[in-house]
């Protein structure tokens, strides 16, 4: 079972909530009469990260997969993913899932002593599965969140002494053409009407 490292420092009371807080999810993202529990990454804040909050996991993995979900995300928040095997010669897999197991977003190994590193957002939640074709390869999993990415856009309403109109305002343009339009329209009426 995989363990989630924040609690080796932890208080008893608090080790009753992570325990509750990794407890399987029974039936959440893995699919009725399903026995791969999946757990729950408690994402808080690590005193080595300057921003943003993550979830630090070291496990064994092995053929059968270790599988865990990130909740409650929203596009503008960036999440990072990385994987790396304790061992420079094990080979361990990581999968992102948004649903269904089988059909993994993105998918990458340890090989060749390589960490695997995935950046994305998303909305809602996501899955990981992390595996090995070895017996007991031991691992460090970190999923980071980080805080809302504000956009930079410019303003819609500039102050009247700052537009710059470049000529004619533009309802001037607008009337004009609602005017031509109206002409157009009152033509065609007058000659249909003198055609019958």
């Amino acid at each position: 079972m995989p363990t989630n490292t924040h609690s080796l420092r932890a208080r008893p009371a608090v080790l009753l909530v992570l325990a509750m807080a990794l407890a399987p999810a029974a039936g959440h993202a893995q699919g009725v009469g399903s026995q791969i529990p999946v757990y729950r990454l408690d994402l808080r804040k690590v005193n080595d990260i300057p921003q943003g909050k993550a979830a630090l996991v070291s496990g064994s993995a092995g053929p059968a997969p270790h599988r865990f979900f990130v909740e409650n995300l929203h596009m503008l928040m960036p999440v990072a993913v990385t994987l790396r095997a304790v061992n420079a010669d094990d080979v361990v897999n990581l999968k992102v899932v948004k649903g269904k197991w089988e059909e993994p977003l993105r998918a990458g190994s340890t090989t060749g002593g390589q960490q695997v590193h995935f950046r994305f957002r998303t909305q809602g939640e996501f899955q990981l599965q992390v595996d090995s074709d070895a017996a007991a390869a031991p691992y460090k999993l970190m999923v980071w969140v980080g805080p809302d990415i504000e956009p930079q856009l410019p303003a819609v309403f500039v102050p009247r002494s700052e537009f710059d109109g470049g000529g004619v305002p533009v309802w001037w343009w607008i009337a004009g053409g609602a005017v031509v339009l109206a002409a157009v329209a009152a033509f065609v009426f007058a000659r249909r009407r003198k055609a019958s």
